[in-house]
């Protein structure tokens, strides 16, 4: 009986991990990204980084939502703003004229910027997106973007969207287990860890309890049958802590392995460039309206 009763939460925790899995909406990734409560820092004054979140029936409509609420909120009545997608070669220019928002797409040297050279200029990165869908089909977006101020082309910068976490996970668990889970951000896995272990170590402590306890009243009786059950006891009770033991030992080499190759949620690292230097490729305008690329370096 002893044996079940420690077997019992061991079974039950897929059926656990499983039942909460289904409790929860879709979405884009299975760990919310980082930056969501996290912002990473820009490295010059030219731009800084903005979450944006809007709510629509379809992932287009929201995304579209984005980069209004973005626009507005920059105070961007009329003229152009440039956007690129670290995910894709394309270009995109929307001009916002009177709150009206039109968009073209251009790829490769065929740019065509409807916009006069007058006009304020937005310079718009898109660094990352987040979203669920409930069971109505409503789509809930949070977009991460670099914004330059209005008028001011901006030194991006080198950003990489990672989930590896490296030593910064492993010696956090080393010290307490499921510590580096939920520095990942998979709260969930590094509960069960820290549960499961304070569980096994809650029995190795019980059972020992119980096996000594036996061993000292054998020690006080001189019935002969009296002690054959306290021994029988006494060897069910080392059999369970053993028991524990070995589980422990087999979460906590887990939970190690897991701290250094499960991905966790997605980050932003702030790439140094080499010898300090900064740099921008950006499309514009010449003074004559046709279409061109600045660069803009720093040293």
């Amino acid at each position: 009986m002893m044996c079940k009763t420690f077997v019992l939460p061991v079974l039950m925790l897929p059926l656990f991990i499983i039942t909460a899995a289904s409790a929860q909406n879709v979405s884009s990734d299975k760990i919310k990204p980082q930056w969501l409560h996290k912002q990473p820092e820009p490295t010059n004054a030219s731009f800084r980084y903005e979450i944006i979140s809007s709510t629509a029936s379809s992932l287009d409509a929201a995304r579209k939502q984005c980069l209004a609420e973005l626009i507005s909120s920059s105070g961007l009545t009329h003229g152009v703003i440039v956007t690129s997608d670290y995910r894709s070669t394309e270009k995109m220019s929307q001009v916002w004229n009177d709150g009206k928002l039109t968009e073209q797409i251009e790829i490769g040297s065929e740019n065509e910027y409807h916009a006069k050279s007058d006009e304020t200029k937005l310079f718009v990165e898109t660094i990352d997106e987040y979203w669920t869908r409930d069971n109505s089909g409503t789509f809930y977006l949070n977009k991460l973007y670099a914004k330059s101020e209005l008028g001011i082309a901006p030194l991006f910068d080198n950003v990489e969207l990672t989930t590896k976490y490296g030593a910064h996970g492993l010696w956090r668990s080393a010290i307490v287990p499921g510590w580096g889970q939920f520095h990942k951000g998979s709260n969930l896995k590094g509960g069960l860890i820290l549960g499961g272990t304070a569980a096994l170590v809650a029995g190795i402590v019980f059972t020992e309890s119980q096996r000594s306890d036996y061993v000292r009243k054998i020690s006080k009786t001189h019935d002969a049958g009296i002690k054959r059950a306290y021994s029988t006891k006494r060897d069910h009770f080392a059999t369970a802590r053993n028991i524990c033991v070995g589980a422990a030992a087999v979460l906590y080499v887990y939970n190690l392995i897991d701290a250094v190759v499960a991905p966790g949620a997605r980050r932003v690292l702030v790439r140094q460039r080499a010898n300090g230097n900064t740099y921008a490729v950006l499309p514009t305008l010449s003074t004559n309206g046709i279409p061109a690329m600045m660069a803009a370096i720093t040293f």
